[in-house]
C-alpha cells in the first residue's frame, strides 16, 4: 500500500510521530487504504493543552505529515492529550468524542470521518 511521508527536511514532533506510526500500521490493511486513496485536502490535528499541532495532507493516496498547523486546512480537530490518546487507542470512538465535546472539529466533517479509520489503532 503506502506509508505516510514526512515533509522534506522536517523531524516530526511527538504528536506527529505517534500519528505516523498508527497510520502506517493501519494503511497496511487494503480496506483502510481504499478509504483514503481518493481523498484530497488537509487536516490539522492539535493537542489543545500544549498547542502542538501537525497537518496531514491527503492527495489521492499520497499522505504527508508536517509539523504545525497550516492557515486554511480543509478540516480541523482539537482535543486534550488524554482525549487524543483515548481516541487514537480506540478507547473512545471519534464520533462519540465529537458529539460529547471531547473532540472539537470544524471544516469538512466528512473528511474527518473518512480518515478516522486510519487514525485509530486497531
Amino acid at each position: 500500500m503506502t506509508e505516510v511521508k514526512v515533509k522534506t527536511g522536517e523531524e516530526l514532533n511527538g504528536l506527529g510521530a505517534m500519528l505516523k506510526e498508527i497510520m502506517d500500521t493501519n494503511l497496511k490493511d487494503s480496506k483502510n487504504y481504499k478509504n483514503v486513496e481518493k481523498l484530497k485536502g488537509s487536516v490539522v490535528i492539535r493537542e489543545s493543552t500544549s498547542g502542538v499541532a501537525v497537518t496531514l495532507h491527503l492527495n489521492q493516496g499520497k499522505l504527508e505529515l508536517q509539523n504545525d498547523a497550516i492557515a486554511k486546512p480543509t478540516a480541523y480537530m482539537e482535543a486534550g492529550f488524554e482525549n487524543l490518546a483515548h481516541i487514537s487507542s480506540g478507547q473512545i470512538n471519534p464520533i462519540v468524542a465529537m458529539l460529547t465535546g471531547r473532540l472539537k472539529s470544524r471544516g469538512n466533517l466528512l473528511l474527518l470521518l473518512k480518515i478516522s479509520k486510519i487514525l485509530v489503532l486497531k
